[in-house]
Formats: C-alpha cells, structure tokens, sequence
C-alpha cells in the first residue's frame, strides 16, 4: 500500500510541475508567448498562446478517499511544450548552419506535429541570424587581419627597397652609415625594414668599392684573375672582377696607344720592321704594325709630293734629296713621273715659244709660282730659237742682199719689244 501511495504522489507531483513549467527561452512566466510572423504565416498558431495549459484554473478537486485497492494506469499525457523546444533546438542549429555558411533563410521543417514544426521555425529564425553574425563577424576579423597583415608586408617591403636605395646613394655621397631619412607618418615596421637595410646597403656599396679597386689594380698589372679572399663573395666576387676587367681593358688601350705611335715613328723613317719585344699579345704586335705601316704611308705620300713639286723646279729628273735611301728615292721619283701638268709644260711651252708672236701661257698651267717659273723659262728659250732663227734667216738674206739696211733695223726693234713682253 505504501508502494501505491508514493506512485500516485510522484505522478501528481509530474503533473503539477508540467503545468507550472514555462517554455523555456521562448515563454513567458505564464508559458505562454506570442506567435511568430512565420508561424502565423504557415498556419501554425495564432496570436499570444500556450504550449503546456498555462492560463487555465489550476485549482486542485477535493480528493476522495479510495476505496480499491488497485491504482488505476494513467495514460501518458500529451505535452505540446516537449515537441516545441525539440523542434526549436533542432531548427536553431540549423539555422546555424544555413546562416554560417550563407544558406536559404527560408527552409523549413518536414515533421507531421504542429508544436514541432513551430518550435523549428522560431529556432531556425533565430540560428540563421546567430550564424549569419557569426560568419560576418569572422569574415570582418580575418579581413581586419589580413589588411593588417598586408599593411605591415607593404611597409616592411617598401621600407626595404628605399633603404637600399639610400644606403648605396649615403656612401657614393660620402655619408655616414647611419644617415637615414625619415617621413613623419613612417610606421614602425617601415622604418626598422628601411634601416636594416640601409645599413646593409651602404656597406656593400663600401665594401662593393674596395673589391672593383683591388680588382681594378690587379687588371692594370696582369691578365690573370685572382679573387682576393674578402671579395670571394658572390656580389663582392663580380665587383672585383668588373674591375678587373676594366684594369685589362685601360691597360691594353694605353699599351696599344704607345705601340702604335713606335710603330708610326718606325715606319715614318722607313727602318726595318721589329716588333718590340714587350708587344707579348696579338693586340699589341696588330697595334705596331699597323702604326708602322700608317707612319710609312705617311712618309710616302709627303715624298711623293716632294717628287711631284720638284717636277715643276726641273726639266730633266734629279734626285738630290734622297740618293742614300733607295725606297724614298723610289717614291720621290714616283711623285715626279705623276706630275702630268709639268708633263705637258715641258712638251709644249718651249714650241710655243718657238710659235707665238707674243707670250701665252694657259690657264692649267698657271699651278703655283713654280710652274708658272717653268713654263716661262722653256717658252723664253722656245723665243730664243725663234729668235735665232729669224736672225739667221735675215743674216743670210743681208749677204745676198735681199733686204736693205732700213728693214734689218725694224726687225732690231721688232725683236726687242717681243723680248720685254715675254718678261
């Protein structure tokens, strides 16, 4: 009896707390709420409504002694507030899922029970907004992060690139290692990037310096590349043998300069052609000979003019100025035999002398003083012959008297003024 008694005590005690229990997060005191714009829509309750009998009278009936012994088997009692909170629950992760990733804001529950699909929907409503903001919340964070994190690489790399450039600038400027330029609105990360690499900049471009001299030095002594052990560093190693490179280069240039103006002074004088002996590289011994063979071009050409000029100062060849050198007297005579001009004032002048009544000289012959000089003194002697010949000829005709003392005088005064025209 006493097992029946607490059975029934326990199964008014579940009664009562049902009926005092209200919706959890979604009821009032009373267990009761308003109902959603969706729920409405679809139908599944109106209006401020209860899930669990709450509003109504719950004043106890007297109870009345039993009079059986056998309790009577209560049937389970219906609970719409079980079904709305598992519906909420399970729409309100959901919904979490759907606004998370961005999903339909309108799907909606496939249960048979009202309570259910309701509880769903306010669930459902509510998680898709929870997990909406959630999502644009850490979308916003990582973006924040992200811009932060691209922010600081842009200053870092920006930082990096014009301290490079001011520290290589600061040393050819002659500046200290720690001359760093700075704007006001420079961030901290700028400026710890941009005098790192200042520092490091500058004392390459130093260091870069020492190594193209050392290089540059060894070049203007020997052919031979050897790298020096502080420039045994890639970027050290290259400066070191530009300079080099560059030290071979204004050696080989002064040293051929010098061997072409000895192979000029040689091949003027017309010696022998040696190559000197420090003339160790075909460059070198190219150098000589061809200043040989330009200071010899040089020469021939000024005796050839020589011999040429000389051709209007004399009738018959001569050569006076080099009979101790055979190539010179070779040229000398070259340039002599070229002169066509004097050519022809020697094959002409003296018979046109022979043949004019008065002096003539063309203009082609009218070169320079010396062969206008020729020209003059074989067209004189052509007169003299004339002259000569006229005499001649007057002499004899005087002996077989054919002409008379007045016409021997005319021919006196005749040849006299024919003589001061030609002068």
């Amino acid at each position: 009896m006493k097992k029946w008694s607490l059975l029934f005590v326990l199964l008014l005690f579940f009664s009562f707390n049902l009926n005092a229990e209200a919706h959890s997060g979604r009821t009032d005191g009373n267990g009761g709420h308003n109902c959603s714009e969706k729920s409405v829509a679809k139908g599944l309750c109106t209006g401020y409504h209860y899930h669990n009998g709450g509003g109504a009278s719950t004043t106890p009936k007297s109870s009345q002694p039993s009079t059986s012994t056998t309790p009577k088997v209560q049937e389970p009692v219906y609970n719409p507030k079980v079904y709305y909170d598992n519906g909420y629950k399970a729409g309100y992760s959901k919904g979490m899922e759907q606004g998370y990733r961005d999903g339909n804001a309108d799907m909606e529950s496939t249960d048979s029970n009202d309570d259910y699909v309701e509880g769903w929907t306010d669930g459902y409503d509510k998680g898709f907004a929870e997990g909406l903001k959630k999502k644009e919340a850490e979308e916003k964070l990582a973006r924040e992060k992200k811009e932060a994190e691209e922010k600081l690489a842009k200053d870092k790399k920006e930082g990096a690139e014009k301290g490079k450039v001011d520290g290589k600038a600061a040393f050819i400027a002659g500046k200290a290692v720690d001359a760093f330029t700075h704007e006001v609105d420079d961030s901290e990360a700028y400026i710890k990037a941009y005098n790192k690499t200042f520092i490091a900049s500058w004392e390459t471009a130093k260091n870069e310096e020492v190594c193209f001299e050392e290089g540059y030095n060894q070049g203007m002594k020997q052919d031979e590349v050897v790298v020096s052990e502080d420039c045994k560093e890639e970027s050290l190693r290259s400066e070191f043998e530009q300079g080099h490179k560059e030290g071979v280069e204004e050696r080989d240039t002064e040293e051929i300069e010098k061997l072409t103006q000895q192979g000029e002074v040689a091949g003027y004088e017309v010696s022998e052609l040696v190559v000197p002996e420090g003339a160790v590289k075909p460059s070198y011994q190219a150098a000589f000979e061809e200043g040989y063979e330009a200071g010899k071009n040089k020469r021939q050409e000024e005796v050839k003019v020589e011999g040429y000029e000389s051709a209007f100062k004399q009738v018959d060849f001569v050569d006076e100025a080099y009979t101790d050198n055979e190539v010179l007297g070779t040229w000398y005579k070259e340039g002599y035999e070229s002169n066509d001009i004097a050519k022809e004032i020697k094959a002409n002048a003296q018979t046109l002398g022979e043949e004019s009544e008065e002096y003539v000289i063309a203009e082609e012959y009218q070169v320079n003083e010396d062969s206008i000089s020729l020209y003059d003194s074989l067209f004189e002697k052509g007169q003299d012959i004339k002259e000569e010949r006229e005499t001649e000829q007057r002499n004899l005709m005087l002996a077989v008297g054919a002409i008379g003392a007045p016409a021997v005088g005319g021919l006196y005064f005749w040849k006299r003024k024919r003589k001061n025209n030609t002068q």
